[in-house]
């Protein structure tokens, strides 16, 4: 028997993983304990067919397999509600302070539906800064997909995209680097994950009512892509990795990690989760001197 007390206790095993069962007002839940790893979800590559490609691409792709999820869908107000929010968000902050760095205010103001679908069990919607000739220069976007016949999880995705860094120069002052620092690889993942998890999923729930069917994840990926019918690019000409070290890859396209965690954590928490994640898979791909440091 567990005393009125008693307000976590662990759970080691089973098929959902390490874990806590944790006192709440309506009865106890489990949540994950944060765990590490470099396998690819299901869901990592939803909503990247469309062409042409962005040279570069940074996301959290974001599972939540809620129980008695099969009801949910987005109604017109829930909707109404995130393209208010949209442009104040962390991922229209990231999009903005990137070009702000360098001398540029381009805002991500405008949130249009797009380029994927919308339905009462999904959303699209993006902001795109362009050149003076109308190019795509950087582009954030937010999607989520609902609980249906090909998936049981509700799955959401922030991202940040350079879609071509010439046509981003173009509107920058003369000769600066379109190339991130560590540190803007680190705070533009940072906003996607708080986006997906703390923006998105409101467009369908109560977060705070819902309860775990199975382990939550959080994969953060950083891409270089382009037209699917060339060779694709090496992240070390899109962001700066000169900082981490010698390595033995000689061709690094993309990089990823997932976490297995709740993702509704506080900023502080965030933040140190996201730390350990991407030292995690820096290591993993190579970069084996990589650690803490490089992100504080």
């Amino acid at each position: 028997m567990l005393g009125p007390d008693v307000q976590r206790v662990t759970l080691v095993g089973g098929s959902w993983g390490k874990g806590w069962l944790v006192r709440f007002d309506d009865g106890w839940r489990w949540e994950p304990q944060v765990d590490l790893d470099l396998n690819q979800t299901r869901f990592a590559t939803n909503w990247t067919a469309a062409q042409p490609a962005p040279q570069l691409r940074l996301r959290a792709v974001i599972t939540l397999p809620w129980d008695s999820a099969e009801e949910l869908e987005v109604t017109p107000a829930r909707r109404r509600d995130l393209k208010d929010k949209l442009p104040f968000s962390r991922l229209a902050g990231a999009v903005t302070t990137l070009s702000l760095r360098r001398g540029a205010d381009l805002r991500a103001a405008n949130w249009d539906p797009g380029p994927n679908r919308n339905a009462i069990d999904s959303v699209s919607y993006s902001a795109t800064v362009a050149a003076l000739d109308g190019r795509p220069a950087l582009n954030g976007a937010v999607m989520a997909s609902l609980p249906g016949a090909l998936q049981s999880a509700t799955v959401t995705c922030a991202e940040v995209a350079i879609q071509d860094a010439a046509a981003w120069a173009a509107v920058l002052p003369p000769g600066t680097s379109t190339k991130l620092t560590l540190e803007e690889m680190a705070s533009v993942l940072l906003a996607a994950w708080e986006t997906a998890a703390d923006v998105l999923p409101a467009a369908a729930c109560d977060v705070t009512t819902m309860r775990w069917a199975g382990p939550p994840t959080v994969e953060l990926r950083v891409s270089a892509e382009g037209p699917h019918d060339q060779p694709r690019g090496n992240l070390d000409t899109l962001i700066d990795l000169s900082e981490l070290g010698p390595t033995d890859r000689s061709s690094l396209p993309e990089m990823a990690v997932t976490i297995t965690v709740s993702p509704m954590l506080v900023d502080t928490e965030r933040r140190q989760v996201l730390r350990r994640a991407l030292v995690r898979m820096l290591q993993g791909f190579g970069y084996v001197e990589a650690d803490e440091h490089l992100f504080t």
